[in-house]
């Protein structure tokens, strides 16, 4: 089979995405096809709306309990989240290529044996790349490279190397490779000319792809299934950072935010200035010095450690070690903070009302609104203080017992296990009826609202589900007698029938 036009990514790469742009304008394909769940292909339409701001993830989960999910998140910077915008933006059709995210939560994991770890791709990366891991050597060999062709061909080797060190290790690999052949070759019994096809998968897919038998029709309908629904929802440079999901993570999403800024401008010291200046205006924001000169110096130090590790620009580590010696004086705890945020920042992303989501996540966001408790959608800890007596000093109902109803809510995400809020213990004493909480947003509260669709529509529904449960496997009176306290604290006495009938 004569093949599509081959782009091997890493999937969040601001030089992948750059000169993947630049062969889409090259090519100007017809079709333009993506490594994910082939029937995540729906959600396209939603991801490039204006209203629309990533870093978003594409989650995945199945129908019945025990949940399980998978995630495909997508920065700005992200390859496959640029190929889908050319697409849209130059008519161009684009479909997702891989297994259905059906098939996906269906496969059965490989056991590693008895006594040892499970595999984990990315350790044993870091083991082969030596001292600096994998993510400094990818940084400096490839994501500042500028050279047509440069990426491509790198990206092509390394994923060659990698697809060697976990032989054997990828069960789902020769499946995988298999399906996305037979959908390059459905493509192209359609019309599609190879030409006229450019095909985006991670780098360690390409060898597989060049040498794969397409899957038969009798091996499609043979694999295994279950039931699945899928969501958009919003995601953040934190939990980017930690590596999570169906998508490769990367420890430092807002500086490669800020390399992907460079290569929009055209300015390869843009990161490097970037990324020292903001540091500066942390420890300025905290009442610490940080003139303009350190800056300057730390920049121009950067790149003479560039050139002394062989590099012709400054990556992250060079950029830390500048940062230690011009604005820290040494002194990593200085300026720990601000590398943080210079390095993950607090970005959090968006969709448009009502776009693909459960209408579990839509009450949620509803009473967020409703509840003025917007603000605290946030990756900072905020405290959130409450008085659940009635307020007589203002005129609405709703706004009288606005506390009150804050506390319901948060006390039935809790009782839900979602991780928005976390109560405080309060001293009672003087009868104030004052509660505290930390509240916290976080990519995992929404994957855990997701789960909670299984048991309701909205929030009152799915927590009085969850005590009902709790009473049914309920093995001693304290058990009984905790559901019928949350029915009070959540503002649902009806609930407390289970505890009592």
């Amino acid at each position: 089979m004569e093949l599509p036009i081959l782009f091997g990514v890493r999937h969040l790469s601001p030089a992948g995405a750059w000169h993947l742009l630049q062969l889409l304008e090259e090519k100007r394909p017809r079709l333009v096809l993506i490594e994910g769940p082939s029937d995540l292909t729906p959600l396209l339409a939603d991801l490039v709306r204006p209203d629309t701001v990533p870093p978003v993830a594409m989650l995945a989960y199945t129908q019945a309990a025990p949940v399980r999910s998978i995630l495909y998140p997508l920065a700005a910077y992200s390859p496959e989240y640029q190929a889908i915008r050319w697409a849209a933006e130059n008519g161009a059709a684009c479909r997702f290529m891989d297994l259905p995210s059906e098939v996906f939560l269906a496969l059965e994991r490989p056991q590693e044996p008895e006594g040892e770890e499970p595999f984990d791709p990315y350790r044993e990366l870091d083991r082969l790349a030596g001292a600096d891991g994998h993510d400094m050597f990818w940084e400096r060999t490839l994501e500042h490279t500028a050279a047509p062709g440069a990426y491509r061909e790198g990206a092509a080797a390394f994923g060659e190397r990698l697809r060697e060190a976990t032989a054997g290790r990828e069960a789902d690999r020769p499946v995988r490779d298999a399906y996305m052949c037979r959908v390059m070759e459905d493509a192209m019994a359609e019309g599609y000319a190879p030409g006229e096809i450019v095909a985006v998968t991670g780098a360690y897919h390409l060898e597989g792809l060049k040498s794969a038998v397409p899957m038969s029709e009798g091996e499609k309908k043979a694999l295994p299934r279950t039931a699945a629904s899928f969501t958009l929802m919003p995601y953040s440079y934190y939990r980017l950072s930690s590596r999570s999901g169906y998508g490769a993570g990367n420890k430092a999403p807002a500086y490669y935010g800020l390399i992907w800024e460079g290569f929009l401008r055209g300015e390869s010291d843009y990161a490097p200035r970037s990324y020292l200046a903001s540091i500066a205006r942390f420890l300025r924001k905290g009442g610490n010095p940080a003139s303009s000169a350190s800056v300057i110096e730390g920049v121009r130090l950067a790149w003479e450690l560039a050139r002394l590790r062989g590099s012709s620009v400054p990556v992250l580590r060079d950029l830390r070690d500048a940062a230690l010696t011009c604005l820290g004086e040494g002194s990593l705890s200085a300026i720990s903070q601000g590398i943080a945020d210079a390095e993950i920042g607090t970005a959090i992303g968006a969709l448009p009302e009502g776009v693909s989501r459960t209408s579990i996540q839509d009450d949620f966001y509803r009473q967020l609104k409703q509840l003025k408790l917007e603000k605290y959608r946030d990756v900072a800890l905020q405290d959130l203080a409450l008085d659940l007596r009635e307020n007589r000093s203002v005129k609405s109902r709703e706004s009288a017992f606005l506390d009150l109803n804050r506390s319901f809510f948060l006390h039935r995400l809790r009782v839900l296990g979602v991780s928005f809020g976390m109560q405080q213990e309060v001293d009672q004493t003087s009868a104030t009826w004052a509660e505290r909480w930390m509240l916290r947003w976080s990519p995992e509260a929404e994957i855990q609202l997701v789960e909670s669709a299984l048991k309701g529509d909205t929030i009152p529904q799915a927590a009085s589900f969850r005590m009902k449960e709790r009473v049914e496997t309920a093995t001693g009176v304290a058990e009984v007698a905790g559901v019928l306290e949350d029915a009070f604290t959540c503002g649902m006495p009806e609930a407390g029938r289970y505890a009592t009938g």
